[in-house]
């Protein structure tokens, strides 16, 4: 099953919520990230869960 028609099934408010945002933006925003921001709009307490996969990794020194 692909991921949008998954986040349907499980949280339909959410993405609809998306679809409202993604239009505001006249599609210049992904689905993908209009859903994560809408998401946290509903759900504030998942923001870290937002970040995740989305952070620039950082350069570490191996000795």
């Amino acid at each position: 099953m692909k991921l949008p028609a998954l986040r349907w099934l499980l949280d339909p408010a959410t993405s609809l919520l998306a679809l409202r945002l993604r239009a505001q933006e006249r599609g210049r925003m992904s689905y993908d990230a209009a859903w994560r921001l809408a998401r946290v709009t509903r759900h504030p307490d998942e923001m870290v869960y937002r970040h995740h996969g989305h952070l620039a990794e950082e350069s570490g020194d191996e000795t």
